[in-house]
């Protein structure tokens, strides 16, 4: 049995380390689950719940991280770890230096994020990019777009990159009740609001600010009253208020923070936006599209692999709040097009972004690397194929 740790930062709101529990192969590999920062509560519940391990190294801050360093390392080696694969930043940077430490033999890293760091300069954010596609034996991109981003900006070795394209479990995206949408509806378009929808973590690489003038834009524009659902929580949510008062538009924004019924926000909303001006795939696109919603998403990173453009959903440039405006209005006044747009992605969502294709292609990796280090059990008696269903 191979044992394999996923490191991430504390919990996860899109519910991908969940789906890893539950889809990973348990005929070939036990899975750990750890934290940087402390776990959140529900998650741990969730990972124990399915059988997984959880060790967190207890960061509370970037200060103590030599000592949850340490704490890793020391853990790697207590479990004999034979794979160690990393999520984000952060977790990336003190994993794979403990993962080095710890001799651990496989090291693998997922980059869930854009170009950001090159994009605002962030010269020692980059450096430690680097340093990090250094430390791994393999990196997995969530998009053509990131890989290319590596190759460019960051002079990343080809060799070492493999774009895995990021999956959905269809099974999470099940409404919690079928009256659901039309009771959030209700609840957040009370006068017939036209209801939008942005499900992001509240940062400036999403493109809040831009979508909140396109929105006080719109209010001048059309008759109809129009609402912004955002669903999300980040260090930025402070100035976002400032930002929604100082356009006097607050009685139009509505921050839900950490929401766990994002399916059933999706079928309530009229039209789901991604207003981002870096992202690496948009994975919460998919998931529109496979709940049969109309998008309006911007033409950064990724996001022009999920959606195209007058067929499934309407892409603006980033940065662009008149072009936002201006898709979202014609959304407002075209049922039609909505109608459309809405029917047109399911099929080929279900046909290119499943989870579980996504992580049988992280497990040929791990296989590649494993026989490469000659610690494969492919072949060891009674160890084969199962998927997990």
């Amino acid at each position: 049995m191979t044992t394999i740790v996923h490191l991430a930062q504390d919990t996860d709101t899109s519910g991908y380390f969940p789906q890893l529990a539950r889809w990973h192969d348990r005929s070939r590999y036990r899975m750990i689950f750890a934290t940087l920062y402390p776990t959140a509560p529900w998650l741990r519940e969730y990972m124990e719940s399915q059988g997984v391990q959880c060790f967190s190294c207890r960061c509370r801050s970037r200060k103590e991280y030599p000592l949850g360093l340490a704490r890793l390392r020391g853990f790697l080696q207590r479990q004999r770890v034979d794979i160690l694969h990393t999520h984000l930043f952060d977790p990336s940077v003190v994993g794979l230096l403990a993962g080095l430490a710890a001799r651990t033999p496989v090291r693998v890293m997922t980059r869930h994020y854009s170009n950001y760091h090159t994009r605002v300069n962030k010269r020692w954010h980059t450096r430690l990019d680097q340093l990090c596609t250094a430390l791994c034996h393999r990196v997995i991109a969530v998009s053509q777009h990131t890989a290319q981003g590596m190759l460019d900006d960051e002079g990343a070795p080809p060799d070492r990159l493999r774009v895995i394209l990021n999956g959905v479990d269809f099974e999470r995206l099940q409404l919690s009740a079928p009256s659901a949408p039309q009771r959030l509806h209700e609840e957040f378009a009370p006068n017939g609001e036209f209801l939008l929808l942005q499900v992001a973590r509240l940062h400036p690489e999403k493109g809040h600010e831009f979508l909140f003038r396109a929105l006080a834009m719109i209010r001048g524009r059309v008759s109809q009253p129009v609402r912004l659902l955002l669903a999300g929580t980040g260090p930025f949510e402070s100035e976002y208020r400032r930002q929604v008062k100082e356009l006097e538009i607050e009685d139009l924004v509505v921050f839900l923070g950490f929401r766990r019924d994002i399916p059933d926000l999706m079928a309530a909303a009229d039209v789901v936006v991604l207003a981002s001006v870096a992202e690496a795939f948009g994975l919460v696109l998919t998931e529109a599209l496979y709940l049969n919603k109309p998008v309006v998403a911007t033409r950064a990173g990724g996001i022009p692999e999920i959606v195209q453009d007058g067929v499934d959903g309407l892409l603006v440039p980033p940065a662009s709040p008149e072009a936002l405006s201006d898709a979202i209005v014609e959304l407002m006044q075209n049922p039609q097009l909505r109608h459309r747009l809405a029917n047109a992605g399911r099929e080929k969502v279900l046909g290119r972004f499943s989870f579980e294709q996504m992580i049988r292609q992280y497990e040929e990796v791990y296989e590649e690397l494993l026989i490469d280090k000659g610690r494969s059990h492919a072949n060891a008696p009674g160890v084969g194929y199962h998927s997990h269903l």
